[in-house]
């Protein structure tokens, strides 16, 4: 999927009918597992999202015939319900710069996530343009990759601080991607501006030592650096101090166990290249039967490889 940040935003979202059907499931899907009017959701974020943000939403539902408050609810879910999302990742240095590997762990029925995954390149933007891994529907960003600039990725955490009324992290995210011209000033965003709940926001640039993951907060912010050319996030806070609320999810369950067994391979054999990283990725107690996708970035080069 090609979008063009030049054009209206209303009509930059191309989907062909096989994609406009997904992303209807997909939407359908969100709306039952929040369980909330979708009306409601969207009436309490529109403050707090960009206008041209909006108007692809609403040019999506066009597209895919629901309602725009369906799209943005769809767009929220994270924020919303976080318990089903989790992820382990990881980045290391290498001669070419920083490689940067994720899985992306996600419950869904019937592999919808798996088999509708979509890459959608942006042009037009005003730092450059930019490479994101999501599906059909989502406007907003969990893992993308800006070419000569940076890449970052979404995982999820809980903490017991409140939500506040604020930008949801996965349009600070498309935002930071489009305006930010490199690793550190991405950095600075993503360390001081407030958002709507918790993450933990694995940033790499293209420089050797650009690796650092940011603990977040709705207010609070800590960043934890790489250490020996390599640093590791799956869902727990390491460096910020502050309760956890614990919703008895697998995923953080597992968390430590993934962190734990990512941390060994990798620093028993330092990953090289794109396949050393899926190797990893792939090891039975990293990956999960509910990993819906597998990437991996490298800014300096642009090499975005997604299975």
């Amino acid at each position: 999927m090609n979008v063009d940040l030049a054009v209206a935003p209303r009509v930059r979202w191309k989907l062909d009918p096989d994609r406009a059907n997904e992303a209807r499931q997909l939407l359908e899907l969100y709306q039952r597992d929040l369980g909330l009017p979708a009306s409601l959701v969207a009436s309490i974020a529109r403050p707090h999202l960009r206008a041209d943000y909006w108007a692809e939403m609403e040019g999506l539902a066009a597209r895919a015939g629901v309602a725009a408050d369906a799209v943005v609810a769809g767009n929220l879910y994270y924020d919303a319900l976080k318990a089903v999302l989790g992820c382990t990742a990881f980045a290391v240095d290498t001669p070419d710069g920083p490689l940067h590997a994720r899985n992306l762990d996600w419950w869904t029925e019937n592999e919808m996530l798996r088999r509708y995954t979509m890459v959608t390149r942006f042009a037009g933007a005003p730092a450059g343009e930019f490479t994101t891994v999501g599906w059909p529907g989502l406007v907003g960003v969990f893992s993308g990759i800006a070419p000569g600039r940076f890449a970052v990725t979404l995982n999820a955490v809980s903490s017991d601080e409140r939500l506040e009324p604020a930008c949801p992290i996965v349009f600070l995210l498309r935002q930071i991607l489009e305006e930010a011209p490199d690793f550190t000033s991405a950095l600075n965003a993503l360390r001081t501006t407030t958002v709507a709940s918790d993450s933990l926001l694995l940033l790499t640039g293209v420089r050797p030592g650009e690796m650092a993951v940011i603990e977040r907060t709705p207010l609070r912010a800590e960043i934890r650096f790489a250490e020996n050319g390599r640093i590791f996030v799956t869902n727990g806070y390491r460096a910020l101090r502050t309760g956890v609320r614990d919703s008895g999810s697998r995923l953080e369950a597992t968390a430590c166990g993934r962190h734990e067994r990512i941390a060994a391979l990798v620093e028993t054999a330092p990953p090289s290249g794109a396949e050393s990283c899926f190797a990893c990725l792939d090891d039975d107690s990293v990956r999960m039967e509910i990993t819906v996708q597998q990437m991996v970035f490298q800014a300096s080069t642009g090499m975005c490889q997604v299975r």
